[in-house]
């Protein structure tokens, strides 16, 4: 996500105009009742798909059909946002923002709602917000250029606070998604330039510019306060974690922010690094925090990935799950996203709630199955009954035409054969 600098858009809450003197005020009311939290509706029985952002040259009919496909999307103008909740009132939208450090100059991200800038001119004048090495030198991120901040500066602290709610008001988000903000990064995107947070360092050592506290500690007050704040005005939190398979990172990202945002969710060939990953977003789904899985492939027609990524996601998911993947465009769409599964029969506690057999793991529905095997091991599972097995045919960009691209194929089965690394959908009947 660090790449595409454009904004996002998340919904946290219901959007309500009053019409004083003239002048419409937007008002953020969190909603937790009603199957929402902060404007995000609840999963419920389907697959939910909060894409990436979306084209701002789309036809009506490709508005119209995002509008009806995915819960929401991000980095959007709010003159977009306007368009695709003509047809769904509920299209959520995420503000784009960095989480832990400042936009390069050449970034830009939306402001004040649908104009494109930066805050650098304001966030420069203020040495003391700038994270230093220890020649007193500015750290900028070895991948993008991008300053690392000194969270723990309280004016720093209650600008990011005030100018974010500034934007989310002004673009008619219901939440922030912050990019770039897990901890275990500082190794590989900070650490050339300040060589103190190398290795472990983010977790292991105290800096007196963070009040004594590790990066580590020192995120978890920013977050909290960074959220409570917000939330007290009804729009979420999403930071950046990534697929939080870095074990010696033990930040508490869970019960800190809103939810989170999983970029390269489920993309590993280790078995250990996937049973860390799921633990830790059981973690999150039991807490009921909102969460957003973003993993990758290289192209459309990766059926095996893409069935693979989306099993790992209904294996896990909750009432405010959602999930994004896509090739060549945001505005694509894939067959299996409309799979009938009904409610999953199992609430997830542990990740020991759906172990199987001989390394796998299994989710009961009311129509169907969910099957994955994260082992490097081909694995044969003989069934109790007959079901159908799922399969995907065609996917990706949607055309100019409002049409539903690609098709599901279904072949009767007796027993579930997983390869290493896959997933598969089984259902009781195709009607």
């Amino acid at each position: 996500m660090t790449t595409k600098l454009k904004p996002l858009i998340l919904s946290t809450a219901k959007l309500l105009i009053t019409i004083s003197a003239g002048i419409l005020i937007s008002v953020f009311v969190p909603l937790l009742a009603h199957g929402e939290k902060f404007g995000f509706p609840g999963v419920g029985d389907r697959i939910a798909v909060l894409v990436d952002q979306l084209p701002h040259d789309m036809t009506e009919e490709q508005v119209r059909f995002a509008a009806q496909h995915y819960v929401g999307s991000q980095k959007l103008p709010l003159s977009l946002t306007r368009r695709l909740r003509k047809y769904n009132r509920d299209f959520v939208v995420l503000h784009y923002h960095l989480g832990i450090w400042q936009q390069q100059p050449a970034h830009q991200f939306i402001i004040d709602g649908d104009r494109w800038g930066n805050d650098w001119e304001d966030v420069n004048k203020h040495e003391s917000w700038f994270w230093h090495n220890e020649k007193g030198e500015r750290v900028r991120s070895s991948q993008d250029g991008k300053y690392l901040m000194n969270i723990m500066e309280p004016i720093f602290q209650e600008y990011w606070k005030s100018s974010i709610l500034k934007q989310l008001q002004a673009g008619a988000y219901q939440a922030v998604f912050l990019d770039s903000s897990s901890i275990d990064s500082l190794q590989w995107e900070a650490s050339r330039a300040d060589p103190r947070l190398a290795g472990t360092a983010a977790k292991d050592r105290a800096f007196p510019e963070l009040d004594g506290r590790t990066w580590s500690k020192a995120y978890e007050f920013f977050m909290k306060d960074l959220t409570r704040s917000l939330e007290s005005h009804g729009f979420a939190t999403i930071p950046n974690i990534n697929g939080q398979m870095t074990a010696w990172d033990n930040t508490d990202y869970f019960t800190t922010s809103s939810g989170a945002f999983m970029e390269n969710a489920f993309m590993t060939h280790s078995s250990p690094d996937w049973k860390l990953a799921a633990r830790r977003t059981v973690e999150l789904i039991t807490r009921e925090k909102i969460v957003l899985f973003q993993p990758y492939f290289k192209r459309d027609g990766d059926i095996e990935a893409r069935i693979y990524y989306l099993a790992c996601y209904l294996v896990l998911k909750r009432e405010y799950s959602y999930i994004s993947y896509f090739v060549r465009s945001p505005l694509s769409w894939y067959p299996e996203f409309n799979v009938q599964l009904g409610r999953p029969l199992q609430r997830i506690t542990q990740l020991e709630d759906i172990q199987a057999e001989d390394g796998l793991y299994r989710r009961r529905f009311m129509k169907g199955e969910v099957w994955v095997n994260p082992t490097g091991a081909l694995k044969k599972v003989r069934l109790d009954s007959s079901y159908w097995k799922v399969t995907p045919e065609g996917g990706g960009p949607v055309n100019r035409a409002d049409t539903d691209p690609g098709k599901l194929r279904y072949e009767r089965v007796s027993e579930v054969v997983l390869p290493p690394w896959s997933g598969t959908i089984i259902i009781k009947n195709t009607n």
